[in-house]
């Protein structure tokens, strides 16, 4: 292979060429001079998105990565700038999110001497090991090919978020390197026959048998569809696990549903989740077995062990499962039939007790194409969207998974726009969250990102606020807001606002935002709402 003479901020834009990244995330700085130096000369094909402050850009990667499961790329400087990532940083590594993070360090002979260098951290690779899955730091140039494939590798393998550390002096420094390749994924690790065969014996013998799938699962869906119609086996999907089964399915149920049946089931197939928070809050009896599917063998090891864990990838696993109950008779009418009550006297409840949220809910359902993306925020009807909204497919609904990150919403819809140019992507923001990242109107403006941003108004942390008053006896502190005149906020960065005063002139105002060609605000005044926390996450 011929070798080329490059820097090392060359051989970096070098590996996102050769893996198809086409836009990157990213604020300049010192020590990345010759990063940005080896960008400037790639803008024939790479697109630049700057934005107004670190959070912005790994926010956006963020969104770019969990609305396409391809690589989102940021760049940052060291120190504060990576600092300034970590939030984002964080929720990607909460969801599994494809995020590839370039972050600076300074000269490499003064990493850990303490010498009060320009943004020096104690020890900045610490705290990066600790935020991703994966992380490597360049030394010299030519150790920055391999780490970048590495990292490419990782992140086609399902591995995320991961992350590379380059020196100022590495980036600068000229070395021969091999050309950029493809990384390739590994190969998934398949199930033993013998498990899947023990489970499919397991899952026929259910009569009353419960399936709960999650991000790991995708890939799977398919299988995952296949698996449920021949089981008569309702599906319960939540947060990242949204859309592996059609909402519209008659077997695809949410949490509020799932709570109702989990303690009949005789067996639970769990793949791709978490899993060990619900039998510890909602429990499980001896009777119930238990088969988990998870690519990470220590995930059974938390809480209750299963009576079958597969160590395996997700979808490959569901896909063998399938297989051997491809010669069952489908047993989805009665499984169906019970399904549909438990969903319609959910959505009759739900309906009643959390009518204000409903409303707006409605509102969404009605304006919007089967194909948007929303990125809920937490804030009200970011709660019930992220439940409620119907989705068709895995990645259309963003959330912040555990992390439960606060204001993620508005600079994470602008990389899901960015990435989806065709989609509508709309962000359901709080007025306190909405302001964490609002400053990015101007990114959105500047790179003429049209995302839909949905400002909430209630003038306080409002599920805060109720816990204060409901939970704590009244003791309201720190939870009421000052807001600006929002309209106006959108209008000065040159973004287009309106008020919807009413959950129907949401409705409108969405169809409104959608014809418009930049990026706009919808500013909805609403009463306090009632605590949806019982019907949804119960």
């Amino acid at each position: 292979m011929t070798k080329t003479m490059m820097t090392g901020g060359e051989a970096v834009v070098a590996a996102l060429e050769a893996n198809g990244v086409r836009t990157l995330y990213g604020l300049p700085g010192v020590q990345l001079d010759h990063l940005f130096n080896a960008l400037h000369g790639a803008t024939d094909w790479l697109r630049v998105v700057n934005a107004r402050h670190e959070q912005g850009v790994a926010y956006m990667a963020l969104g770019h990565a969990q609305s396409t499961g391809t690589p989102g790329v940021y760049a940052c400087v060291p120190g504060p700038g990576f600092l300034n990532t970590t939030a984002a940083l964080s929720t990607a590594y909460a969801v599994h999110a494809p995020v590839l993070a370039l972050i600076g360090q300074i000269h490499s002979k003064a990493i850990g001497v303490g010498g009060g260098e320009l943004h020096e951290l104690p020890d900045q690779t610490a705290i990066v090991r600790g935020l991703t899955r994966w992380n490597g730091i360049a030394h010299s140039p030519e150790d920055v090919p391999g780490l970048m494939r590495t990292a490419f590798e990782m992140l086609a393998s399902g591995i995320g978020p991961v992350a590379v550390e380059l020196p100022a002096d590495v980036l600068a420094a000229h070395a021969m390197m091999d050309a950029a390749v493809k990384a390739e994924a590994r190969p998934p690790a398949l199930p033993p026959e013998h498990l899947v065969a023990s489970a499919a014996h397991l899952l026929i013998a259910a009569r009353r048998p419960l399936i709960m799938a999650g991000a790991g699962a995708y890939g799977g869906e398919g299988a995952l569809a296949r698996i449920a119609e021949r089981l008569g086996a309702p599906v319960m999907m939540h947060l990242q696990g949204r859309g592996l089964l059609e909402s519209s399915h008659p077997l695809a149920i949410g949490m509020g549903e799932g709570r109702q049946i989990w303690n009949d089931a005789d067996v639970i197939l769990a793949v791709g989740t978490r899993f060990h928070r619900l039998p510890a809050e909602w429990g499980l009896s001896e009777t119930q077995k238990v088969v988990r599917i998870d690519t990470d063998p220590a995930r059974f090891t938390i809480g209750r062990p299963p009576e079958i864990a597969i160590a395996a990838d997700g979808a490959a696993a569901l896909e063998a499962i399938a297989g051997r109950l491809a010669h069952l008779p489908p047993r989805n009418e009665a499984g169906i039939a019970a399904a549909a009550i438990l969903k319609a006297k959910t959505e009759q409840r739900i309906a009643i007790e959390l009518a204000p949220q409903m409303a707006y809910l409605a509102a969404l359902r009605q304006a919007l194409p089967a194909d948007a993306h929303i990125v809920a925020d937490y804030t009200q009807i970011g709660y019930m969207a992220a439940d409620r909204h119907p989705v068709a497919r895995p990645r259309q609904m963003l959330t912040p998974g555990y992390q439960g990150t606060l204001g993620w919403a508005y600079a994470t819809a602008l990389g899901a726009k960015s990435a989806n140019p065709d989609k509508v992507v709309v962000a359901l923001c709080g007025d306190g969250g909405f302001l964490f990242t609002a400053n990015e109107m101007a990114t959105a403006v500047a790179h003429g990102i049209a995302a839909i941003g949905i400002v909430f108004v209630d003038g306080a942390y409002g599920n805060v606020q109720r816990m204060q008053r409901e939970d704590h006896g009244g003791k309201v502190i720190a939870s009421d807001l000052v807001n600006p005149e929002f309209e106006r906020f959108a209008e000065s960065f040159g973004a287009k606002a309106r008020r919807a005063e009413t959950a129907d002139g949401l409705a409108e105002a969405l169809r409104w935002a959608m014809d418009q060609t930049g990026p706009t605000l919808i500013v909805a005044p609403v009463p306090r709402f009632p605590s949806p926390w019982a019907l949804i996450e119960p």
